[in-house]
C-alpha cells in the first residue's frame, strides 16, 4: 500500500470513529467516505486471508481508535450538561442518513412482506428501548448497575459479550449505529464511565481487574459480531437485497424512538427540566439531520455522476 492511500484509509478510519456517539452509523460514514466495500471485504477476508485484511484494516483501525478515543473524551465532559440536547442532535444523524437506505429500496414493487419487515424492524428497534425505560421505571433489572458491580452481578460478563456482539452487527448495517445498541441496552454511559471520570479505572484502581475483564469481553463480542456478520451481510445485500433494506429501514426508525425513550433518557422527562432544553434539542436535531444530509445527497450525487460517466463511456465502447 502507497504511503498516500495509507494516511488516506487513516483520515477515513478517524471519520468511522464518529461511530462511537450512539446515533452515528458507521455503515453510513463508511458510505460516504467510500471505505464501507473494503472495510466488508477485508473483515469477511480475516479469516482466509489474514495478513493482507490485517494490513488493509490497520489504518483504517488506528484511524478509528484514535477519533473514537478523542470523541469519547468530549462526550463524557459534555453529557452531564446538555444530556438531552446531546441525544436530540444525534438522533438528527440518524434521520439524515435515511436517504441512503431509501434509495435502496424499490418503493413501487413492495409487498406485504416487506411491510412486514420494516413492521417487525420497527418494533424490535423501538421496544428494545421502551422496554429498558420500563426495566428502569419498576426495577426489573438494570445492566449499568450491574455493569458497575459486576462481581456482584456475574450474569452482566455474558450481557457484556451478547451486546458487543450485536453493536458489532449493527455497525454493518447502514443508518444503524452499534454504540446506540449499548445505549438504549443501558450501557454506554456506564462504558464511557470505565474509562472517563471520577469511578474510571484512572482514578479508582479497584476497578482495573473487572475494567480489564469487561473491555475484553465487550471486544472479542465485538470483533466475533464483525467477523461472523461481514460475510453474512454480503451475501444479504446481494441475493436478499430488498428485504435486507426494507427490514434496516425498520430499525433505523424504530432506533430513532429509542434513542428518547430508553432507562437514561427516563429521568430527563422527570426531572422537571427548563423548557429552553427542548428548544435547543429541537434546534440541533434539525441541524443533525441537515448535516447529515447534506453529506448524503453529496455522496449520492457524486456517485451517480460516477455511474452516468461510466454508463457514456459503456456506450461509447
Amino acid at each position: 500500500m502507497k504511503v498516500k492511500d495509507w494516511f488516506l484509509d487513516f483520515g477515513r478510519g478517524a471519520a468511522l470513529g464518529t461511530g462511537i456517539l450512539p446515533g452515528v452509523s458507521v455503515g453510513t460514514v463508511g458510505i460516504i467516505v467510500n471505505v464501507y466495500d473494503k472495510l466488508l471485504n477485508s473483515i469477511s477476508g480475516l479469516l482466509k486471508k489474514f495478513w493482507v485484511s490485517f494490513l488493509a484494516l490497520l489504518p483504517i483501525a488506528l484511524g478509528t481508535v484514535i477519533s473514537a478515543v478523542i470523541l469519547l473524551w468530549g462526550y463524557s465532559h459534555l453529557k452531564d450538561y446538555a444530556p438531552f440536547e446531546i441525544i436530540a442532535l444525534l438522533a438528527g444523524l440518524i434521520l439524515g442518513g435515511l436517504p441512503i437506505i431509501v434509495k435502496e429500496i424499490p418503493w413501487k414493487e413492495l409487498k406485504a412482506a416487506d411491510f412486514v419487515r420494516i413492521s417487525v424492524g420497527f418494533v424490535i428497534a423501538a421496544g428494545i428501548g421502551v422496554v429498558s425505560a420500563l426495566a428502569g421505571k419498576f426495577n426489573w433489572f438494570d445492566f449499568g448497575a450491574a455493569f458497575m458491580a459486576p462481581n456482584e452481578n456475574p450474569y452482566i460478563y455474558v450481557v457484556t459479550f451478547f451486546i458487543g456482539f450485536v453493536a458489532a452487527v449493527a455497525c454493518l448495517l447502514p443508518g444503524i449505529s452499534g454504540s446506540m445498541v449499548l445505549f438504549i441496552f443501558g450501557l454506554y454511559n456506564p462504558v464511557v464511565a470505565l474509562y472517563s471520570g471520577p469511578d474510571s479505572m484512572i482514578h479508582n484502581h479497584e476497578r482495573i481487574g473487572t475494567g480489564i475483564i469487561l473491555t475484553l469481553i465487550l471486544f472479542v463480542g465485538v470483533v466475533v459480531g464483525l467477523i461472523a456478520f461481514a460475510k453474512i451481510m454480503h451475501n444479504l445485500m446481494e441475493k436478499h437485497h430488498q428485504g435486507t433494506f426494507t427490514t434496516v429501514f425498520g430499525l433505523i426508525l424504530g432506533s430513532f424512538v429509542s434513542m428518547f425513550i430508553n432507562k437514561d433518557t427516563l429521568p430527563y422527562y422527570e426531572g422537571g427540566n427548563p423548557w429552553w432544553h427542548y428548544v435547543l434539542g429541537a434546534a440541533l436535531l434539525i441541524c443533525g439531520c441537515v448535516l447529515m444530509l447534506f453529506l448524503v445527497k453529496k455522496k449520492m450525487s457524486a456517485q451517480k455522476a460516477v455511474e452516468e460517466t461510466n454508463a457514456e463511456d459503456s456506450g461509447t465502447n
